[in-house]
């Protein structure tokens, strides 16, 4: 059965200035029964012209074009013909920065572009572009537009305070659509959080340490990249590095962050299953699991694990969800506690971690309504 219930192929709009990586991904994307390429541009005018003129399903777009470059493209295009964009970025750290802008803009998601040897590695993440594009297809217009707002600011200065080694710990998971939704959900959570976040968001390497400076400079926690053998700290967040799992070991009685190379799990590293099982194990009822927005299973064993030894399960509801599959595959285990919007994550995540820290544990599982 195809994807595409109207039997209509999803139209893809290929913009970049090498013409050598538009045939590149026009080849990719044509290779696949519910996609073609209907049209082409090599900056970013063009796009905004093209978007206009041929109402694309999906744009993938490059950054860096003369002319107008893809951030630019990219806030015309949300602001006048929202449209799901996926970026294609070079794999360097201007690079990194520029995508994590572009998530923040309105950009779905975004499929790294090899800095050398490109129409091989290109051809490898045949797979990964196919999906990242037949996904963004499906994302209502409603999260298009309501992620035209003005930017989150980024505090002026932040005190790093003494810390303690966690006694309770957030494991968090999210994919497709976490990036803007972890922006969104990060300033809310409070400078005395009493527990320790664990984040596994599935990106490659490069880009996982500027999301986490990104996520620092919006929160009142600390937030850096996870560095291998370092101790689990009170009030700090930890995001797994691109291509590593993360993984929670006690030594000495002390929580302490691993890293591996193990192979990939749901076909990615990190996932975020290694890392909630690993921290269940190390923490017991004073885990607090959280599945958000991507697509896939990734995060449904982990919360199961959590639930065993009495924590607590949250999942992001399907209405805020830019893309439900993994907190449906959560839900349908049967043991989240709480099915909840973006909008109230970290208000119940405090509230679960203030109840464990009291020697509370889960309870029945209820929705709790926008």
């Amino acid at each position: 059965m195809p994807l595409n219930s109207s039997n209509r192929k999803r139209r893809v709009l290929v913009v970049d200035d090498s013409a050598f990586m538009r045939k590149i991904l026009r080849d990719i994307i044509n290779s696949d029964p519910e996609l073609e390429v209907c049209c082409e541009a090599r900056d970013g005018v063009e796009a905004i012209n093209a978007v206009k003129v041929h109402k694309p399903d999906v744009v993938t777009l490059d950054i860096e074009m003369p002319r107008m470059n893809g951030l630019d493209a990219l806030r015309v295009i949300m602001r006048q013909f929202p449209t799901p964009v996926i970026m294609v970025s070079a794999l360097t750290q201007e690079g990194a920065d520029a995508t994590i802008k572009a998530l923040e803009y309105g950009a779905i998601d975004f499929i790294p572009k090899p800095s050398s040897s490109i129409s091989i590695n290109m051809k490898e993440m045949k797979d990964d572009i196919i999906s990242k594009i037949r996904e963004a297809a499906k994302v209502p217009r409603r999260f298009l537009e309501l992620r035209r707002t003005r930017l989150l600011r980024a505090q002026k200065s932040k005190v790093r305070k003494p810390s303690t080694p966690a006694r309770t710990v957030v494991a968090m998971a999210s994919s497709t659509g976490g990036p803007q939704s972890l922006l969104k959900v990060f300033p809310k959570f409070p400078e005395n959080l009493r527990a320790a976040i664990l984040l596994v968001q599935h990106m490659p390497p490069g880009f996982t340490r500027s999301f986490a400076k990104r996520l620092d400079g919006l929160s009142k926690v600390n937030v850096k990249e996870a560095e291998d053998g370092e101790s689990i700290q009170e009030n700090w967040a930890y995001v797994a590095p691109g291509d590593y799992h993360m993984e929670v070991q006690l030594r000495a009685g002390k929580p302490v962050i691993t890293l591996n190379k193990k192979p990939k799990m749901h076909g990615v590293r990190p996932a975020a299953d290694p890392m909630m099982i690993t921290a269940s194990e190390a923490f017991g009822r004073r885990t607090v699991g959280v599945v958000m927005t991507g697509m896939g299973r990734d995060g449904a064993q982990g919360i199961v694990a959590i639930k065993k030894r009495g924590g607590i399960a949250i999942a992001q509801n399907k209405e805020t969800s830019i893309i439900f599959g993994m907190p449906k595959a959560a839900i349908e285990t049967g043991m989240v506690d709480y099915v909840v919007p973006l909008g109230k994550i970290a208000e119940t995540v405090v509230m679960a971690v203030n109840k464990v820290n009291r020697g509370g544990a889960g309870g029945r599982p209820f929705t709790v309504s926008r």
